[in-house]
């Protein structure tokens, strides 16, 4: 079962799902999600190293990486920061802590990277961003990745603006 949280002040909604959840109900990231879940084999999750360049074609400009330093307390270092990302949010997290990031102070989100990292399960996220004193709606999907296809020690993002084309 879907686990939601809402937070009424800026309209986010997250769902954490389990990872075999249907790629449809990550809409608009469907495409995003099945190329993830191709890497993975016998109900194991895929490990980042696993993934090629290619293999995102077009969506290249919004993806994020996230690699695990710490468990306890759950720190997060920018491994990837997609330069479409930059260019709307006015800044890049690649090579920042979690800790460090302006996500970090957003209500309840090192929870949710905590149910991602600890318990392998998927997150969708919609709501607005704010920046550059624009509201931009935005489509999220993150998405555990494990080199021993168990533990999560990275985990695959993308933040898809509701503007950008469709694939």
């Amino acid at each position: 079962m879907a686990v939601v949280q809402i937070n009424e002040i800026d309209e986010r909604r997250t769902f954490l799902l389990p990872p075999d959840t249907a790629a449809e109900r990550f809409e608009p990231l469907t495409g995003f999600v099945e190329i993830w879940r191709t890497k993975g084999a016998s109900g194991r999750l895929p490990a980042w190293k696993d993934f090629d360049f290619y293999d995102f074609v077009g969506w290249h400009g919004y993806i994020y990486v996230d690699q695990v330093v710490e468990r306890d307390p759950l720190e997060m270092r920018c491994r990837l920061w997609g330069i479409e990302l930059t260019e709307l949010l006015g800044f890049d997290e690649t090579g920042k802590l979690f800790s460090e990031s302006p996500a970090a102070s957003a209500p309840g989100r090192l929870e949710i990277n905590s149910r991602v990292v600890g318990e392998g399960l998927a997150c969708l996220m919609s709501g607005r961003a704010v920046a550059w004193g624009s509201h931009t709606p935005f489509t999220v999907v993150k998405l555990p990745c494990a080199d021993d296809g168990v533990t999560v020690d990275h985990i695959l993002g993308c933040a898809w603006p509701i503007h950008a084309a469709g694939f």
